[in-house]
């Protein structure tokens, strides 16, 4: 089965927090693969009417739950945001490609990736997957719209969000102030695909697997413990 960008989305919550992880990898060959449930509530679906007063049914909102493997991703989850509206992908299906940060990119595509990126920083910071649905739809479509003269699905006119519009110009002027840098940006390298037919991703964030959650929680009720013995001392004392 095929999806188009513009047609799909993920409202599971299966990150409470994203937790960010910088990846060093770059020209690392790797297998990207789409969560293959092509259904709610794997999948949430936003409404809206574009500039034009046309009514945009349905449309899908990052970000999305992909599957890494290769180039020393192994069987890695990730959160990830689609750059290309319109682009086909097969859902549940290998596809090859490469994990590249911004500095793989030149003109004018550079700072389309910038300007994304901050954009995905803007997404996580205000819930990623759990994120209200207005704002997933906002975010996603100013995205679409800022990669869109370099993906190879272009669209003229593009069907702009009027909600987008604000986050287009807050990641624009990040950018060129320089408020949002290329240390920044490559907190989030794209994924691209080796067919330039598909769609390239923004890389977000690690899902973290069941054993780290409880690892994590057991050392954060050993810290607790840990200080209410010291403040039990201390109170004696």
């Amino acid at each position: 089965m095929k999806w188009h960008c513009h047609t799909f989305s993920l409202a599971k919550v299966l990150i409470v927090a994203c937790i960010l992880t910088p990846i060093a990898a770059a020209h690392a060959d790797t297998i990207l693969t789409l969560d293959g449930n092509f259904a709610a509530p794997d999948y949430a679906f936003y409404t809206y009417t574009d500039t034009k007063g046309v009514v945009e049914s349905n449309v899908p909102v990052a970000p999305y739950i992909t599957n890494l493997n290769g180039g020393g991703y192994n069987n890695a989850t990730f959160v990830t945001v689609c750059y290309d509206f319109n682009s086909d992908t097969p859902i549940g299906t290998a596809l090859s490609g490469t994990v590249e940060q911004v500095s793989y990119f030149t003109g004018t595509a550079y700072t389309e990736i910038m300007e994304s990126t901050y954009l995905d920083n803007e997404l996580v910071d205000d819930g990623g997957l759990n994120a209200p649905l207005a704002i997933r739809g906002a975010i996603s479509l100013a995205i679409w719209e800022l990669m869109n003269p370099s993906s190879t699905t272009e669209l003229t006119p593009f069907p702009t969000d009027p909600a987008s519009e604000f986050y287009e110009t807050q990641a624009a002027n990040a950018v060129a102030s320089g408020a949002w840098t290329t240390g920044d940006a490559n907190l989030y390298p794209t994924w691209v695909p080796a067919d330039p037919a598909y769609q390239r991703f923004g890389l977000i964030a690690v899902a973290p697997e069941p054993p780290t959650l409880v690892l994590t929680g057991l050392g954060l009720l050993g810290l607790a413990l840990i200080v209410g013995k010291s403040r039990a001392v201390i109170t004696k004392m």
